[in-house]
């Protein structure tokens, strides 16, 4: 039918996985962070904030995880793009719930974005790479 759209989304099972790719490494090394994954459109479908995350940390993870889905792209890549269109970006970031940093990535399978996981309450850098391995582990037909 032409007036339909198929779309897919990540599983919670598959939410709860990649929660479990960021805490586990986080717990090991003694650090408390918060993890949020969403689905294609945006909508919350897995979240863990670790005792003594930052509680900030919550609604940034959040944004982070919709940013990277609503896009289709990582939001350090985002931060890079608006670097020069401020006006843009605190403009459109106004306008919702956006994060235009560090630590964001879309989870795709066979080139479709099917959700999306954000990290907070680490260094920038460390929340980068524990997003972008956990949304990279993601695997299947779409």
């Amino acid at each position: 039918m032409d007036e339909l759209v198929t779309h897919h989304d990540l599983s919670l099972d598959a939410a709860r996985r990649l929660i479990g790719l960021v805490v586990g490494p986080a717990r090991a090394e003694g650090v408390a962070l918060t993890v949020a994954v969403v689905d294609s459109t945006g909508t919350l479908v897995a979240f863990e904030r670790m005792d003594g995350a930052p509680r900030f940390s919550a609604h940034i993870a959040v944004a982070k995880a919709r940013t990277a889905a609503t896009f289709g792209n990582a939001t350090s890549q985002l931060e890079s793009s608006f670097r020069d269109r401020a006006v843009f970006a605190n403009s459109f970031a106004s306008q919702g719930d956006w994060y235009f940093g560090r630590g964001g990535f879309p989870v795709t399978v066979a080139g479709e974005v099917v959700g999306g996981i954000g990290v907070s309450g680490e260094t920038a850098d460390r929340e980068e790479d524990l997003a972008r391995r956990a949304a990279g582990s993601v695997e299947g037909p779409a």
